[in-house]
């Protein structure tokens, strides 16, 4: 029966679904070269070798693909941001702060066209960190209460955060100067210093 666990698909519901990632690839090309507004649905549709009704069929505007493909990528990056600080209690500081990095910015590097279509919609945005600096002030709270980072200010930690992971995804990946890990080990030994916790005070 259609749709049971393990049948094969529809060919007319596995062609739309081959269609719909045909048309989510071009459009992210046509978005991260020329924007929103300099795209048109046609180039979308030409990029993708189907037609016009196949795109109508996906989405009822270009700011409707636009906006749906921003805002699961935007989900993606913050599942990520949430991980930052994840894994088993044997991992030092350095490791689980290298782990986390590296889960961040393999997401952004997997597919850089798909990042700089979100990023360049974001740079006119303000207020386009707040929602990051939100998720990783919480994280930090909570590795504070388990006395796994410094106990400076989780605000202050986040803004840091943000701006060095930031500026080094940029300077780094984004160009293609360094490999992952090399940028991985960059950051974290810029951050590490204003993360470690405290050495435990002596008794007298």
């Amino acid at each position: 029966m259609q749709g049971t666990p393990g049948s094969p698909l529809h060919p007319q519901t596995k062609r739309h679904l081959h269609n719909t990632q045909r048309l989510r690839d071009a459009a992210i090309r046509e978005f991260a070269r020329h924007g929103l507004h300099g795209t048109k649905v046609s180039s979308i549709v030409a990029a993708a070798q189907l037609t016009q009704p196949s795109f109508y069929r996906t989405w009822p505007s270009k700011e409707a693909a636009f906006e749906q493909i921003v805002s699961e990528t935007q989900r993606s990056w913050r599942d990520a941001a949430i991980q930052i600080m994840d894994g088993p209690a044997t991992l030092t500081l350095e490791q689980r702060m290298s782990q986390g990095l590296t889960r961040l910015y393999a997401l952004l590097i997997a597919d850089l066209e798909l990042t700089h279509m979100v990023l360049r919609e974001d740079s006119t945005n303000t207020d386009r960190h707040l929602p990051f600096i939100d998720i990783y002030r919480t994280v930090f709270l909570t590795a504070q209460a388990h006395h796994q980072i410094s106990d400076l200010p989780a605000e202050r930690l986040a803004q840091a955060y943000t701006a060095l992971t930031e500026r080094f995804f940029y300077a780094r990946l984004y160009t293609q100067q360094c490999s992952l890990d090399a940028a991985v080990q960059e950051v974290t030994t810029l951050l590490l210093p204003l993360f470690e916790p405290p050495p435990p005070k002596e008794r007298s």
